[in-house]
């Protein structure tokens, strides 16, 4: 099973906080959690169905992110979708993929943070976080992680977007 190990100096690893104030630095994600609040309407969230690219602010589209959640037979996170600027900072594309297959079990406890924290309380956060670039220097990142549910209730998809400061922490 292929992983993405951490790299950089002993101290320094993929860290990730929440923040539910929701209090973004970039506009790009206020832009996305403006967008879902307008889709979600009066429901708690909205429908899968509802995310359509036409109807999301443009220079939210490159920063997109999509991550399945599937609840049985156990909880897994899969990359519906990981927008091009998300891809060219990381030096890689994991579409499509599961986390459990990709991170290795540190990683994946650090990095899903924030989805279990929307699974629990059911509505968006904001998330800090550092992560290792295409050169293998960590970077901080700000994002965006908002519930979708295809029946109101279970929450099945998570629809996010991330900014990176591409200056190495």
């Amino acid at each position: 099973m292929p992983e993405i190990r951490e790299a950089g100096e002993p101290t320094r690893s993929t860290q990730v906080s929440v923040d539910p104030d929701l209090r973004f630095d970039s506009p790009v994600l206020s832009g996305i959690l403006q967008a879902w609040t307008r889709l979600r309407g009066d429901r708690a969230m909205p429908m899968p169905g509802d995310i359509d690219p036409v109807d999301l602010p443009r220079d939210v589209l490159p920063h997109l992110l999509l991550v399945d959640v599937e609840h049985a037979p156990s909880l897994r996170f899969r990359w519906r979708l990981i927008g091009t600027y998300a891809t060219r900072i990381l030096g890689r594309d994991m579409t499509g993929r599961y986390w459990d297959e990709i991170y290795d079990e540190r990683t994946f406890q650090r990095i899903a943070v924030g989805l279990q924290w929307v699974l629990r309380h059911r509505v968006p956060v904001r998330t800090l976080g550092t992560a290792p670039d295409a050169s293998e220097h960590f970077v901080r990142s700000e994002s965006a992680i908002m519930p979708l549910s295809s029946d109101g209730r279970t929450i099945d998809r998570m629809l996010g977007a991330v900014v990176y400061d591409v200056a190495p922490c």
